[in-house]
């Protein structure tokens, strides 16, 4: 059958299995920030805001190339859930200043304990090597992209 013939390339299409994984990747994530109500966006923030403390809110928006509205929405969210605060400047009364809170903290390193253990479980097919490999790979895609030029690179890649 024809169909049958033209689907036979796609198992070898690099696009197509990139795209098929990172469905696959991206689901699974959700489910399971899901059981914090947070979003992949807002687990971002919360990483942000874990590794560097309190920061501006202007500031996380262009260190996470997130629109300034959308940075409202979310920041509310969390501020909902009892993650973040959000606060004036007393130095500039203009800005406001995020943080994590006590609860956000704990959740944060719940969530990023489960994250790595996805991580761990969805690569567990492949070696030490093969995941190195596949990660530097990554890296290097990540950095033609238009989002990968905006955000520097990761200090600690996890794998």
């Amino acid at each position: 059958m024809q169909v049958e013939q033209a689907l036979s390339s796609l198992p070898g299409d690099a696009g197509y299995l990139l795209s098929r994984v990172g469905t696959a990747v991206q689901t699974g994530f959700k489910e399971l920030l899901g059981r914090w109500q947070v979003r992949p966006l807002q687990f971002a923030i919360m990483a942000a805001l874990s590794a560097g403390g309190e920061t501006s809110q202007q500031d996380l928006c262009r260190a996470l190339g997130i629109d300034s509205g959308n940075m409202v929405e979310l920041i509310d969210a969390l501020e909902t859930l009892g993650y973040a605060r959000r606060q004036r400047d007393p130095g500039d009364r203009r800005r406001y200043l995020l943080a994590l809170t006590p609860g956000g903290r704990a959740a944060f390193a719940a969530m990023d304990r489960a994250a790595g253990e996805y991580t761990e479980h969805f690569l567990a097919p492949l070696d030490r090597a093969e995941r190195e490999a596949l990660v530097a790979s990554l890296v290097k895609l990540y950095a033609g992209t238009a989002e990968g030029q905006r955000i520097p690179p990761a200090a600690g890649v996890r794998s």
